[in-house]
Parts: C-alpha cells; sequence; structure tokens
C-alpha cells in the first residue's frame, strides 16, 4: 500500500481529516458524538484552532490516518485539562499535544500501523524543533502506550492510570523530544537535535 503524507492546511483537506475523525470516532466512543452533538458528521473540537494537521492519503486520495499537534494553545492541552497530574515541572511555551491519532481499521494490521507511525514520527520531530517543543503530552490508552514504545515513541506516564470522562481508562503522558530523537537516530540525522 502507498500512502501520500502531509501537512494539512487548506479547508478541503481540513474537512476530509475532520469527516475522518467522525468516521473513526463513531466505531469507537459513539457516546462522546452523541454528547458532543455535531450536526454535520465532522468531528472538531477548540483544539484544533491551535494545531497543525498531518493527515495520511491512501492511493485513491481518501484519509486513511490522521494527527495533530497541538502548540502555543491559551487554552490549555487536552490532557492537562481532563487528567489528574502535576503539570507544574513544564514550561507552557515548550509544550505541546499529540492528538487525535487516528488509523483506519481496515490498516490497522501490525506492518501497515508501523509504516503510518514512521512517517507520523518524521513529521511530528521536525515540527517539534520548528517550534521549539521539548515535551509533548498524550492521554493514552494502556494497550497504545504499549504500542506507541514497540514503535519507538518513548512516552512515560507522569499520572496514574484514570478515568477520561468520554474515552476511557488512559494514563497522562509525556514524550520528550530528545528521547525521541535518541530512539530514532533517523531523525537526528535528518531534522538535527533540540538545542
Amino acid at each position: 500500500m502507498n500512502f501520500t503524507f502531509l501537512e494539512v492546511s487548506d479547508q478541503k483537506n481540513l474537512d476530509k481529516i475532520f469527516a475522518f475523525r467522525y468516521k473513526i470516532l463513531r466505531e469507537i466512543y459513539p457516546e462522546y458524538l452523541e454528547k458532543s452533538a455535531l450536526k454535520d458528521e465532522k468531528e472538531y473540537d477548540k483544539y484544533d484552532a491551535y494545531s497543525v494537521h498531518f493527515a495520511a492519503l491512501d492511493e485513491e486520495e481518501n484519509v486513511c490516518a490522521t494527527v495533530r499537534l497541538i502548540y502555543n494553545s491559551p487554552i490549555g492541552y487536552p490532557t492537562q485539562n481532563s487528567a489528574r497530574f502535576d503539570n507544574s515541572m513544564f514550561e507552557k511555551n515548550k509544550l505541546g499535544e499529540m492528538s487525535r491519532i487516528f488509523v483506519d481499521k481496515k490498516y490497522r494490521s501490525m506492518k501497515t500501523t508501523k509504516v503510518i507511525i514512521e512517517a507520523v514520527k518524521h513529521y511530528m520531530y521536525g515540527k517539534m524543533l520548528e517550534e521549539g517543543i521539548e515535551y509533548t503530552y498524550g492521554n493514552l490508552e494502556k494497550n497504545f502506550l504499549r504500542l506507541l514504545k514497540i514503535y519507538k515513541m518513548p512516552y512515560k506516564p507522569v499520572g496514574k492510570l484514570q478515568q477520561h470522562q468520554d474515552f476511557g481508562w488512559r494514563y497522562p503522558c509525556i514524550l520528550y523530544t530528545k528521547e525521541l530523537g535518541c530512539a530514532n537516530p533517523e531523525l537526528v540525522k535528518l531534522w538535527g537535535t533540540m538545542e
């Protein structure tokens, strides 16, 4: 399977991303969509205005995976606004959050997901360096946390496993940009390291 990976800023592709997110959430968290009362079958929230969005497109240019990186958010971040943990150790101007990491169910094999996650790391690491983001939140399910570690995205829990109001049991986690680079030397070779 050949994928095209891109940073999305045009409204047409953003709408495709939001429609894809709605589709995935309808499969895994339908209660959240009912509670949100979205009327246009597109899923977006208040953090999207402070995000850069990435998508993987299949050969027919359908969105098959998405991720967003939130940064410079004056309203905080989903993890800090929904989980209990000590966030005083993180400087606001060096902080981001990676979220809405969704892969279409027909591409959720270990092999294909690895291809997609490798591209996510490439784009995210470059953007983190460009924006001076030293650490990135994630609010992660136990199994997904384990999977990301296998794929060399070394998130670390910074709080206890806890019930999210909409998305089940999750760990508030942090990913240090330098540690992401250490775990993936090819990214450092391509992009460099944090100063």
